[in-house]
């Protein structure tokens, strides 16, 4: 089997993998999670978040010991030798429109918060015109430019914290009383959307072999990251239960842009929900990018040629832009997605990274095993 070429200035550290990682999970999701997990879990929503954790950390654990036995693969690679040129192939393909989709999902709920807040009276052309450029013009960059890009963006989680102080003169910490008062199946149910909701953990089964450190940095920057986003889950989650009412959270559709919207920053600046936005749009074209990117790996590996960043990338960002302009968004379009991704996560981050690692276990296959020219 031919292994992927992987230049030297393609690799990243695993400083640099934290902030891919971090960027990946932290998108469009974190507008309307606190909505989504209040009507599973009620009040109880935080530690549904905190289950989520666990259940992330221990997929990273499964990961490790996937990667460790074949730390020179991508998940591309990984599928090549275990199932075969055309099954293998099939299965490649499924990985590369899961990515793709996933873009295609933050395309969308970007165009439907953006349209809702931003450009009320803007076409939606233009607002997807935004990303697609922005698209374009990272996308086509190397992993290691675009992850010096996304240290950069990461900041821009700072906008939460400076924008929430004058939140906490009115909240009610009672509103999270009693604890643990709903049945434990729905903190369950809470913890599974959380879990598929802020995903992108994943990207490690692609993006190992261009981290040139050992294994257990890799992971160490993978579980940091799973571990900082729910940090700021939690903290947007709780802050959210205890500003808003029983009554409000559940009619709240997007409770995080609501909250900022009602506040003032020392009562200079109104209309925070706006520059919420503003910034937290660099961190949604980043994610955005990553997606593209992680596609384009597996495009690559598929046709097996170098990769031309800016031919495939302009191509896969020219027809998400023009899928999202002449799809009609009907009612329920959005929970449909949801629904998609939620089953699609399922497979491609938990079952078959999950049966691979069965089957060399059991047939005790490594590396070593594998031949690469």
């Amino acid at each position: 089997m031919e292994k992927m070429k992987i230049k030297k200035n393609e690799t990243i550290s695993s400083f640099q993998l934290f902030f891919y990682l971090v960027i990946v999970q932290m998108n469009v999701g974190i507008f309307t999670l606190p909505s989504y997990l209040y009507k599973e879990s009620a009040h109880d929503g935080w530690i549904s978040i905190l289950f989520s954790c666990l259940f992330s950390i221990s997929t990273v654990f499964l990961y490790s010991f996937l990667l460790k036995r074949f730390p020179n693969l991508t998940i591309f690679d990984i599928c090549t030798f275990f199932f075969g040129k055309w099954i293998g192939g099939i299965v490649k393909i499924s990985y590369i429109l899961y990515f793709l989709f996933t873009a295609y999902l933050i395309n969308q709920f970007y165009l439907f918060v953006f349209s809702k807040w931003v450009f009320p009276n803007s076409p939606a052309w233009g607002i997807l015109l935004l990303l697609l450029i922005i698209g374009v013009y990272l996308g086509k960059e190397t992993i290691r430019t675009q992850a010096r890009f996304f240290q950069l963006s990461f900041w821009a989680f700072l906008v939460i914290f400076f924008f929430s102080i004058e939140a906490f003169q009115q909240v009610d910490f009672k509103y999270l009383l009693p604890i643990a008062h709903v049945n434990f199946s729905h903190i369950l149910k809470g913890s599974y959307l959380s879990y598929y909701f802020l995903h992108g953990f994943e990207c490690l089964l692609v993006l190992y072999p261009f981290v040139k450190e050992p294994h257990s940095k890799k992971i160490k920057s993978t579980i940091f990251s799973i571990l900082f986003i729910t940090i700021i889950n939690l903290f947007t989650v709780i802050l959210c239960f205890v500003f808003f009412s029983d009554k409000e959270m559940k009619s709240i559709p997007e409770p995080t842009i609501y909250l900022f919207k009602t506040l003032s920053f020392f009562k200079e600046l109104e209309r925070l929900d706006l520059l919420f936005l503003s910034v937290w749009f660099i961190i949604i074209a980043s994610s955005y990018v990553s997606y593209l990117n992680l596609a384009n790996v597996g495009i690559s590996n598929l046709l097996g040629k170098n990769r031309n960043h800016t031919s495939s990338v302009l191509t896969i960002c020219i027809v998400i832009f023009l899928i999202g302009n002449f799809i009609p968004t009907v009612k329920g379009f959005y929970e449909t997605l949801l629904k998609i991704i939620s089953f699609s996560s399922f497979i491609f981050i938990l079952a078959i990274p999950s049966f691979v690692l069965l089957i060399s276990l059991l047939f005790k296959i490594k590396s070593k095993e594998v031949k690469l020219s």
